[in-house]
């Protein structure tokens, strides 16, 4: 009985070939993926809410204000408070699991951002939001005051975004060949040692 010894460690030209094998193939599965997958669209916008006359007092009561009204702005109560007509076909389940807000304190913003497979729809949710909260805020007793009142306005109202957040295909593809290739190369340094030695 002849044993034949194969080398150590897989050739160069093994990881080499079967690394861009399988980086091909991962790259096509990719690029099949987001051909069909539904596209999704981002769009933002904010409220900017500042005191008239800025002091530490008014301006740590803005900062809590922003953060309180990003709160509320994420929630269905809050939702529930635009038109069928603004809401586009969504429920208030629906517009909160699509809409993320945050408060900026350092900027005195509260930020809404949508993503939505209609891109139109996604900005207008924004939109509609932030001119929700702007009729919320600005009541005489908050804007008239010419010393303790504040200036709210929204802030970049969000345009019908142009292409899609997701998928990317030019970041899908690198990253699914990087993966592909590191994979087969893992692959075939863990089964080597099993084939190392064969009998006749």
């Amino acid at each position: 009985m002849n044993i034949v010894a194969s080398p150590r460690s897989p050739p160069f030209r093994l990881y080499l070939v079967g690394g861009v094998a399988a980086a091909l193939i991962a790259a096509a599965i990719a690029l099949v993926v987001a051909l069909i997958a539904t596209p999704i669209y981002r769009a933002e916008t904010s409220v900017s809410i500042r005191p008239r006359i800025s002091d530490l007092g008014s301006a740590e009561a803005a900062a809590r204000l922003v953060q309180n009204y990003a709160v509320w702005v994420d929630s269905k109560a809050y939702a529930a408070r635009l038109s069928e007509k603004q809401r586009d076909g969504l429920t208030e389940g629906a517009i909160v699991q699509n809409v993320r807000t945050r408060g900026d304190s350092d900027r005195m913003l509260v930020i809404i951002q949508s993503e939505d497979s209609n891109a139109a729809r996604a900005a207008s949710t924004v939109n509609n939001l932030a001119d929700l909260l702007v009729a919320e805020i600005a009541i005489p007793e908050r804007v008239s005051d010419p010393v303790r009142g504040l200036e709210i306005d929204v802030i970049d109202r969000a345009s019908v975004p142009g292409s899609a957040v997701w998928p990317r295909i030019e970041i899908a593809l690198p990253l699914a060949a990087m993966l592909g290739f590191g994979l087969s190369s893992a692959a075939i340094w863990l089964v080597w040692p099993m084939a190392r030695v064969r009998s006749e």
